[in-house]
């Protein structure tokens, strides 16, 4: 059997590169993806290709049929898709009062709206009968949970959700199984300015039950189990991977 390949939008850092190495340490061949080929891109590649069989597709997956062009290339190259993990998004949240149009298409058109197509091309490109084949959709504990002023953010997450139980019900009579992953507050360059000051960082992972702030490589082991045998009877679930945050009441008692 050929090796496994997989899809990874928005993979040259951050939460996407932790869940591009886990993968690479699984043995899979690995399309990363950025909209920019720019030194993130290059580290990645030379990192990964040390690991695995590496092919860089770079597309502003925000634009429209990107999304589609990337899965036609990544089949192009290699032939199949085993697994397409749907990661690339942005947060561009301003205070409720000052939401832009722009500001919530260009949201939704890179955290959902590429989702949806990239989902449906790779979709469409699955061979009848091709074992094994399934999505991931990286959405968040903004999924389920709000934070002021995010309204923009949080409402696209809580899309991606039902966009995963939707496709996860549409494509299971053609074997292609559909998941998400839910993390929680991870260290990325996203966050990095947000997370800027130390007592800051220490106040908010004395909110999280496991203590820490997670790393991108805390994501990347869920991702392949959810694409592997072992998760076969798996779908339409959302994975929250969140050091329990979503699991902790606020607290009564004095602070630990």
């Amino acid at each position: 059997m050929d090796r496994r390949t997989v899809c990874i939008t928005g993979s040259t850092h951050g939460i996407g590169l932790g869940i591009a190495r886990a993968f690479a340490a699984d043995d899979y061949r690995v399309i990363l993806n950025s909209h920019i080929r720019d030194d993130h891109a290059e580290l990645a590649i030379g990192e990964l290709s040390a690991l695995t069989d590496v092919h860089f597709v770079q597309t502003d997956l925000a634009g429209p049929g990107a999304a589609e062009r990337l899965v036609d290339e990544a089949y192009a190259h290699w032939g199949r898709l085993d697994t397409l993990v749907n990661n690339a998004g942005t947060f561009l949240d301003a205070p409720f009062g000052q939401l832009t149009e722009d500001i919530f298409e260009r949201t939704f058109a890179l955290n959902v709206r590429a989702y949806l197509f990239a989902s449906q091309a790779f979709a469409n490109r699955v061979a009848e009968g091709q074992a094994g084949a399934s999505i991931i959709c990286v959405g968040s504990t903004n999924s389920m949970a709000a934070e002021r002023d995010s309204v923009a953010y949080d409402t696209s997450k809580g899309a991606v959700l039902m966009l995963v139980k939707s496709l996860a019900v549409t494509l299971a009579s053609r074997g292609i199984r559909v998941n998400g992953l839910g993390p929680g507050l991870v260290r990325t360059p996203l966050t990095a300015a947000a997370l800027g000051s130390e007592d800051l960082r220490k106040s908010l992972a004395r909110q999280i039950p496991l203590g820490r702030i997670a790393e991108p490589e805390d994501i990347g082991g869920a991702a392949v189990f959810l694409a592997s045998d072992e998760a076969r009877y798996i779908t339409g679930q959302m994975l929250f991977i969140d050091g329990g945050i979503l699991a902790n009441q606020l607290s009564w008692g004095a602070e630990p």
